[in-house]
């Protein structure tokens, strides 16, 4: 496809498509760059929904500013076969995506899937702090370039953190990929970052079994599985790799925590799965897998008297609950799918221990009433301990159900005034702790951002970090006259400003075509790091078209004058005439419109004719002064004389009897000029 888009990007192949748009390798020709243009399908554009979702997805990715995060350039919209297409120009990325990365090299090791998505959780931490929740995150949306960075794309069905709109559609379709799909949004309810977390789980099992977490023949089917069913442990679908059972209960306990069913109980922020997944790229434990190690030998006694096997089995029928640290949270999941290999530490209670042997002598009878008497003491012992641990889980489930009813949503004060922020936070509970940032586009005072993030369910009395914008971080703008766009953007950059897209245009005499007369602001006025600085382009001179006068009879100097005053180059053509020297004689296209700053071409008298005067019947000194008197400025040795005239009167002797050139005659005043002398001859007499 060649085709300009808004006289600026010239499109070319399609190198990608969804659902509802295409993606076009482009040529930025104003800035002189490689972009990419996303313009929604006609077929699409006719319906003010998909419209609607498509402008959506500018406004969202055009507020983010993120090395990871596909930047947005320009949006607008272009009416083609009568239909308002709208499109948006964004970076040029080369390289694939995981979805892509999947299907053809199939599934990673843990490691390798933390690497690529903790750049991830950075750039949806920062879509939260800005108010946005993607809802779509897939492995279709995250893209590897070619240099080894990590990009999240497609804000189509992103909203705002305080936006109500139910996560199910009017017509009931759900909104994003069912295989990636919360199970809040799957029952149509409201979205928050973590419905962001828990998609990013379900991509990160997917990156590292090679298959999504839920199967189903429709996207209902799938979406029911994700409200109702426990996912399979990813350690279980895993390809055989040589990992040790730790090393599977932390890929466990990062991916059930991420997925938890309740939001309360999974990661509160992508920041938070952003760190685990850092953990987990370098090997080290997670926070997720510490939650959920098995406890400690000194939790229990050691012990050291043999049951027989069917009672040693008893205590890991009573407790089934210690095959795993049973804290209650974020992955209680993970615990229990590590497997029986990994159930029971050896001397927890209920650990069998051999059974007394058979060759054993036979006690005698005090011996008898001895070990009675002990067996009975280490039953009530049992009893009791059991009693106490009993006691103890239910003691921990009431203050885990007490814990739960204190919890609070931390409350959307982005944007609101320092004082009130933290009066809100208090009201619900919360302990703000204020730290001051310059922040580009929130005022001074006000808030920026909240870690935990807003929406986040945290214990009543939680301190609650809140970044207040110290106002905006000036820089200086450069000198950028008599650059080209591309120099004045790379200048930019270095302060930390950018170029306005939209440039203007005038014409300049004085600074080259293509290149910047004056911008706003102008140079060393301060701006906030972030802002954009517009520019003008030289067009060159300005053309303009121009009558060309009359100036015949003028002397040169002053038609020359008169034509450059008009914007005219004047070139004179000097040529023979009778005229005086420097007289005009005529102008080419005397009385015509011409444009400025075209060459005029101008006959100019060069003074060099003359008249032949009558010099006859006068002697040489006579001619010569008469001559003088006609203009001739030639050296005398140019009056030659030739052959004389033969006459019969005496008083003609020494005249001049016949000139060449003839009177009358134009003549240059530097030629030759011929005369012929009477000479007395009596022979002259004669007929």
């Amino acid at each position: 496809m060649n085709y300009s888009l808004a006289q600026r990007y010239e499109l070319g192949e399609i190198i990608g498509s969804g659902g509802m748009s295409d993606v076009y390798a482009a040529q930025d020709t104003l800035l002189g760059r490689d972009v990419a243009v996303k313009m929604l399908r006609s077929e699409m554009a006719r319906d003010m929904n998909f419209r609607e979702r498509f402008r959506r997805e500018a406004r969202n990715s055009s507020k983010l500013n993120h090395p990871n995060i596909v930047a947005v350039y320009d949006t607008g919209e272009e009416t083609i076969d009568g239909i308002g297409i709208p499109y948006i120009v964004m970076e040029r990325i080369h390289g694939n995506t995981l979805r892509d990365l999947l299907r053809n090299d199939g599934p990673m090791s843990p490691q390798e899937a933390a690497e690529i998505l903790q750049p991830v959780c950075s750039a949806l931490q920062a879509s939260h702090d800005a108010g946005i929740i993607h809802r779509d995150i897939k492995p279709a949306n995250i893209m590897l370039t070619n240099t080894g960075m990590v990009k999240v794309m497609d804000f189509g069905i992103a909203r705002a953190l305080d936006d109500s709109t139910s996560a199910m559609t009017q017509t009931s379709a759900v909104i994003g990929t069912a295989q990636y799909l919360s199970p809040e949004q799957a029952r149509g309810k409201n979205a928050d970052a973590r419905s962001d977390v828990y998609a990013l789980g379900c991509v990160l099992y997917e990156a590292i079994t090679g298959g999504t977490p839920f199967q189903g023949e429709t996207p209902f089917a799938v979406a029911y599985q994700h409200v109702q069913e426990d996912v399979t442990p990813p350690s279980e679908r895993m390809p055989e790799i040589d990992l040790a059972p730790t090393a599977l209960l932390n890929v466990d306990a990062v991916v059930m925590t991420s997925m938890a069913k309740h939001p309360g109980d999974r990661y509160q922020s992508a920041a938070e799965m952003g760190q685990d997944l850092e953990l987990l790229s370098r090997g080290s434990v997670t926070q997720a897998a510490r939650a959920h190690v098995a406890p400690s030998q000194e939790q229990f006694p050691t012990q050291t008297v043999g049951y027989p096997e069917t009672h040693a089995a008893q205590p890991q029928q009573a407790y089934p609950e210690t095959a795993m640290a049973g804290a209650p949270g974020p992955a209680s999941a993970a615990g229990t799918a590590a497997g029986a290999a990994r159930a029971l530490p050896a001397n927890a209670p209920g650990a069998h221990t051999a059974p007394p042997t058979a060759t054993m002598a036979k006690p005698s009878s005090h011996l008898r009433w001895l070990v009675a008497f002990i067996m009975i003491a280490l039953l009530v012992i049992g009893a009791g301990y059991a009693w106490s641990v009993l006691n103890d889980r239910d003691s921990r489930r009431q203050s885990d159900n007490l814990a739960q009813s204190e919890t609070v949503s931390v409350p959307n004060i982005i944007g609101l005034e320092r004082n009130e922020a933290i009066a809100k936070l208090e009201e619900v509970g919360l302990r703000p702790e204020i730290v001051d940032a310059p922040d580009p586009e929130i005022p001074e005072h006000h808030v920026v951002r909240t870690n935990p993030s807003v929406g986040s369910q945290l214990q009543r009395n939680t301190t609650v970090t809140v970044t207040v914008s110290t106002g905006k971080e000036d820089t200086q703008v450069p000198r950028l006259v008599n650059m080209t766009p591309q120099e004045a953007s790379a200048a930019l950059a270095e302060v930390g400003l950018e170029l306005e897209p939209e440039v203007d245009e005038e014409f300049s005499d004085s600074i080259e075509q293509g290149r910047i007369t004056r911008h706003e602001p102008a140079a060393g006025a301060n701006l906030p790091k972030g802002s954009r600085v517009r520019v003008t382009i030289s067009r060159g001179p300005e053309i303009v078209d121009v009558r060309v006068p009359s100036l015949t009879g003028m002397k040169w100097s002053q038609a020359r004058e008169t034509l450059e005053s008009l914007g005219f180059v004047p070139k004179p053509q000097f040529v023979d005439s009778l005229e005086p020297a420097d007289r005009v004689l005529g102008v080419d296209g005397a009385g015509q419109m011409r444009p400025e700053g075209s060459d005029v071409r101008v006959e100019v008298s060069n003074g060099l004719l003359t008249t032949m005067p009558d010099i006859t019947r006068k002697n040489r000194s006579q001619a010569l002064n008469a001559l003088r008197d006609a203009g001739w400025e030639a050296n005398e040795s140019k009056l030659l004389t030739g052959e004389p005239v033969d006459t019969a009167v005496v008083t003609d002797q020494g005249l001049i009897a016949v000139t060449s050139p003839s009177p009358g005659e134009t003549i240059r005043k530097d030629q030759e000029i011929n005369i012929r002398f009477y000479e007395f001859n009596l022979r002259a007499l004669v007929p």
